[in-house]
């Protein structure tokens, strides 16, 4: 991939690592520049999202917020149709230059027929699209189905409460920074030593499982494959990834990066993680494939911010994951 930075502007390159001949440009978020809050997920506490409105405006972003964020229907957002309409006007509209999610939880997975249905118009508006956790199902959908290139990036209701470097580096990234485009941790770990080339994909873990045998699952043939799940005891992360690998999503990946796997007990200790050796053995990946763990993205106070869709390097050596 090709970057070229300007005051005004970012070329990302895509050509053949999208498997398409297609060149994808977008402008990073401009001084003041709008961007649409939606809520394609679960509801949200209030408290906490006018804190992530907050860090908006303090880094001279202006939020548009969707007048359907604030709806709830059941366990979800708003209904199926409302929160469909919510995205597809934030993809739509002229002035919007990138789209936030609110929250994760659930609910995205059911956005994707409706979205479906309207993909000339999503694909012929172009926009950064930033989120986690549960609309990994949505940036599965926009990197596969649409050729985009999407930022996994903490939501709205999240950015508050995530680090300083984190924090930072997320709004590096949207305006374009270079220094944003290298993810470096000393923490990073090395299962199986080695570099990577490829285009990064992938997300929460359970939400990748629930797209598999649907028309929208994604192909992770010669990416990196980034996954991440909270909250999930070790029998549970181990039976998702059981069938994930059943399902052959492992088979062809040039690289696997593990990112946040804690959970809590009801008794102490309080914090754990889940064990990056055994999840690999579960994966059965051969060892020339390179693997790291303890990678600061996820649902953890680390949460740095890095694209999918787009391609780039992995060096366990250096520990770190560059476009």
């Amino acid at each position: 991939m090709d970057f070229c930075y300007s005051p005004c502007r970012i070329f990302w390159t895509l050509g053949d690592f999208v498997m398409s001949n297609s060149y994808f440009d977008l402008k990073p978020i401009s001084f003041r520049g709008e961007v649409a809050v939606v809520a394609p997920s679960s509801p949200f506490d209030k408290t906490v999202f006018n804190a992530g409105i907050t860090e908006l405006k303090l880094n001279k972003i202006k939020p548009v917020i969707d007048k359907n964020a604030f709806a709830k229907a059941s366990f979800l957002a708003g209904s199926d149709e409302l929160r469909a309409e919510s995205l597809l006007n934030a993809f739509t509209t002229e002035t919007i230059e990138a789209v936030w999610t609110a929250r994760g939880g659930y609910g995205a997975l059911r956005l994707l027929e409706k979205l479906q249905e309207n993909i000339d118009k999503i694909k012929a508006n172009p926009k950064l699209f930033i989120g986690f956790s549960d609309v990994t199902a949505l940036h599965a959908w926009l990197v596969d189905k649409c050729g985009f290139v999407t930022v996994h990036g903490p939501n709205i209701t999240t950015l508050n409460s995530i680090d300083r470097f984190s924090k930072a580096q997320i709004f590096d990234l949207l305006q374009g920074k270079e220094k944003a485009f290298t993810i470096f941790s000393k923490n990073m770990r090395a299962l199986n030593p080695g570099k990577a080339k490829g285009v990064v994909k992938g997300g929460n873990l359970t939400t990748l499982v629930s797209m598999i045998g649907t028309p929208f699952e994604p192909d992770f043939k010669d990416s990196i494959l980034f996954i991440e799940e909270v909250n999930e005891v070790p029998y549970r992360v181990d039976r998702l990834l059981t069938q994930m690998r059943l399902a052959e999503k492992f088979k062809g990946i040039k690289g696997l990066i593990f990112g946040d796997f804690t959970y809590r007990e009801f008794r102490p200790p309080a914090d754990k993680s889940v064990n990056p050796f055994a999840m690999l053995e579960t994966i059965g990946l051969d060892k020339s494939v390179p693997v790291v763990c303890n990678f600061p993205a996820g649902h953890n106070q680390q949460n740095m911010a890095f694209m999918l869709g787009a391609v780039a390097e992995l060096d366990t050596e250096a520990k770190t994951l560059k476009y």
